[in-house]
């Protein structure tokens, strides 16, 4: 970068600088210091935290704690950013071991609430209209508080009871600043720290900055809310809000208020006389079709996000975090979830191959003797014993071990399986998964490799891929044949270490020059000095000369300084 990069950055970097120190020294406090050195942040640090130590006693107290723990802590401390990010590793069993997993699900989301000032000054920017105008009642309690926002039960003009959630204010600066602040952390670990390199923290910071930013955005979960009640239209089990898109912005979302009780509250379903093993199945089936049909899920299916209805109808609230697949996925997941259930070791392997997840280094005969395994162990279980959401997450964890590295969207879809599943065993002890999972899956997957539409749809792909490569073969094939015979063809060869190289280069490069520039005004002051000092006029032009040279010299040599410190190297 060049050195007016590097001065156009300062402003940026000094925002930053003060929350990268809190940050470290909450990872430094729960003891992770050492992977902070490793990694090259420790320069960052605040000078009381800069030797990344601890005493003897805080060492004595964290000995007591599982490292799985102080991560959940380091999360919690650190505020929404992190907790969405705990809350979002907590579904990668491909990245992070499962004792980690386990502990970041017990991270929680309620925060204190904001105050009311804030709620209407917040809702009255963003719709254009005093609050007396667009709602006739609007509790100044919130019913609810999260790391995102907090939701107030009002009443629309009409007197139609809503709720309407807000977002925090300042949320989105801070989530900005967070969010510069990961990714470039993760740039220097997956540099610095070459165990961590293979899970490739960069690209896991950056899906989640796309996570995080639809999430905190409302109109995308207004169209959420709306493309779900499309592709369920037909089913009277679920019941989904009515949205008011005219009160709706980025920061605020009103729509219809759920007059039910949660899922899990016993006491209320036989209250109503509402069968617990009905509303188990029917919601398990819900998450199936909306994942294997319809390719756009739930993604955050807990029990705060499902109401029942006193006529027993199924409301699901909270579209925030959703999954989405296409056509041709769906169809790779359904082969591989069917090859779960049916415990068919080969065919699981096979679309793991045929995925272009597996490479010639694995071994492929242990991998499949190893799940195979696990397999076996879970149908000898009885009903009350079996628990899919840890038999998924031991398959996701076995195949892991052989370096494979598993979609996202499969990832997704068994934690959303797993969860749905435990919230039907809690309603309804008898309820077995893999029993009701599997006639589901397997009537879809037939219906899906029978569809002559999709075997059409797949046909006329292949037929136009490849008479667009026997258009452009011929010219391709001159076009080489010409290079080769007039010399213009060569041969590239990438050093991996010349990118970083370059850019070190570049870096003392700049420093020398600014440095040189820094000498250059210092001279100047020193040359017109004397004769700055005879001028009786502090209007005088040599003596602003002087101030100026003496001043451009000063921010010449702080930048230099600010690099070095930064860089660790000239």
């Amino acid at each position: 970068m060049s050195a007016i990069g590097q001065l156009l950055k300062l402003p940026q970097y000094a925002r930053n600088l003060a929350r990268l120190r809190q940050v470290l020294a909450v990872l430094a406090r729960h003891g992770f210091g050492h992977w902070l050195v490793r990694a090259g942040l420790d320069k960052y640090a605040s000078p009381t935290t800069r030797g990344m130590a601890l005493t003897e006693s805080e060492n004595t107290a964290l000995e007591a704690l599982t490292w799985e723990l102080r991560v959940r802590h380091c999360c919690e401390e650190l505020g929404p950013t992190f907790v969405k990010l705990g809350q979002v590793a907590a579904t990668r069993p491909d990245l992070i071991p499962m004792s980690l997993i386990f502990e970041l699900r017990k991270l929680q989301d309620d925060v204190a609430p904001f105050g009311f000032a804030d709620v209407k000054q917040i809702v009255e920017a963003d719709l254009g209209k005093p609050l007396t105008e667009l709602y006739s009642r609007f509790d100044e309690k919130p019913i609810a508080a999260a790391s995102i926002g907090q939701v107030h039960r009002a009443a629309l003009l009409d007197g139609q009871a809503v709720v309407v959630k807000v977002q925090r204010p300042g949320l989105e600066y801070t989530i900005r600043t967070d969010l510069d602040l990961l990714a470039m952390m993760a740039r220097l670990i997956e540099e610095r720290v070459p165990e961590a390199a293979a899970f490739r923290p960069v690209d896991a910071i950056d899906q989640f900055a796309r996570g995080l930013k639809r999430e905190t955005d409302f109109l995308s979960e207004l169209d959420n809310i709306e493309r779900f009640r499309r592709n369920f239209a037909d089913d009277p089990r679920l019941h989904l809000p009515i949205t008011y898109p005219e009160l709706s912005t980025k920061r605020v979302l009103t729509m219809e208020f759920i007059d039910g009780f949660k899922v899990n509250n016993l006491a209320k379903l036989e209250e109503h006389g509402i069968s617990g093993e009905v509303i188990a199945k029917s919601g398990t089936e819900i998450i199936i079709r909306s994942i294997f049909e319809h390719g756009f899920f739930h993604a955050d299916p807990h029990p705060g996000n499902f109401f029942i209805l006193p006529d027993g109808r199924i409301a699901l609230i909270d579209f925030g975090m959703m999954g989405a697949v296409d056509r041709d996925t769906i169809d790779d997941l359904l082969s591989f979830m069917v090859a779960l259930l049916l415990s068919d070791t080969e065919m699981l392997v096979t679309q793991f191959i045929d995925l272009g997840l597996v490479d010639d280094t694995v071994n492929v005969r242990a991998m499949q003797g190893e799940i195979a395994d696990i397999m076996a162990r879970y149908n000898g279980r009885t009903l009350a014993q079996l628990d899919i959401g840890v038999f998924i997450a031991e398959i996701f964890e076995a195949v892991v071990r052989y370096h494979v590295r598993l979609p996202v969207e499969l990832i997704l879809i068994g934690k959303s399986i797993s969860t749905v599943e435990g919230i039907a065993q809690e309603i309804y002890p008898a309820f077995n998964p893999l029993e009701e999972l599997r006639p589901h899956l397997v009537e879809l997957y037939a219906r899906r490799m029978l569809d002559p539409k999709a075997h059409t749809r797949k046909l006329y792909r292949i037929f136009h891929d490849y008479s667009g490569l026997l258009r452009v073969l011929p010219g391709e094939i001159r076009g080489v044949l010409r290079r080769l015979k007039t010399g213009e063809l060569t041969l590239n060869v990438r050093d991996p270490g010349a990118e970083q190289r370059a850019l070190r280069h570049e870096r003392s490069l700049n420093r020398a020059l600014v440095s040189a520039y820094g000498i250059t005004a210092w001279v100047l002051f020193t040359v017109t000095l004397p004769h700055a000092l005879v001028a009786t006029d502090w209007r005088a032009p040599m003596l602003w000369y002087a101030v100026m040279c003496a001043a451009q010299g000063l921010v010449a040599f702080v930048i230099v300084l600010l690099s070095l410190g930064r860089s660790r190297e000239l």
